[in-house]
């Protein structure tokens, strides 16, 4: 009887360990987002200059499936008196845990079959990020002009890209790959995210309602 309870006992934590799997993914994440925006705005603030987080953005097939939507890197404006502006990279580029993904703007196409995505409020989108023309050559970022979101801090730390919203928002969630090699977002009641407010500060978002 022992040995039956005990052998229950591990059964029972590696179902716990297997099936919250994806929340401590998506908490890293998290934190991963949280560290480069912290980092982003300390760059700026430091150099007085701007500074962004760039995403890979390029879709496959054109685009590498590896870095889709989860590949990111800091970087800051070198030139910020000159006419033009040179993005050099601060720091190394840093890749999501496997499964998880940055939710675009746009997910047409990326969400899984038989899955609802929140659509009105567009709750769970990168709001307050674009498109960056100028990739820094180089980098992940670099060579064949690469499409990419990203979020941009001024000298002072605040964020000079909001879009239309109140507050930019960073948003992951778990996705499986199509045959296309897409991430297919399979769950959106499990989400983990920042807000960032104008003035650069962040807030820890848990669950989708919050957003």
């Amino acid at each position: 009887m022992v040995v039956v309870g005990i052998v229950a006992f591990v059964a029972l934590g590696l179902g716990m360990a297997l099936k919250d799997t994806g929340g401590n993914a998506l908490a890293t994440a998290q934190t991963t987002l949280a560290t480069l925006v912290g980092t982003a705005r300390a760059q700026a603030a430091v150099h007085q200059t701007q500074a962004m987080l760039l995403i890979y953005g390029s879709r496959p097939p054109a685009g590498d499936a590896q870095k889709f939507l989860r590949l990111m890197q800091v970087f800051r404006d070198e030139t910020p008196t000159g006419a033009s502006r040179t993005w050099v990279p601060a720091g190394s580029a840093v890749e999501l845990p496997q499964g998880v993904f940055l939710v675009p703007p746009a997910t047409v196409g990326l969400i899984a079959p038989g899955v609802v995505w929140p659509t009105n409020p567009p709750l769970l989108s990168t709001v307050g990020m674009g498109m960056n023309p100028n990739q820094p050559v180089g980098t992940p970022f670099g060579g064949g002009n690469p499409a990419a979101f990203f979020v941009q801090f001024n000298s002072d730390g605040t964020v000079s890209q909001v879009g239309n919203q109140a507050y930019a928002r960073l948003v992951v969630a778990t996705a499986t790959r199509s045959t296309a090699n897409l991430p297919q977002f399979n769950n959106a009641g499990a989400v983990r995210g920042l807000l960032i407010r104008p003035s650069g500060a962040i807030t820890f978002v848990n669950d989708a309602l919050s957003f």
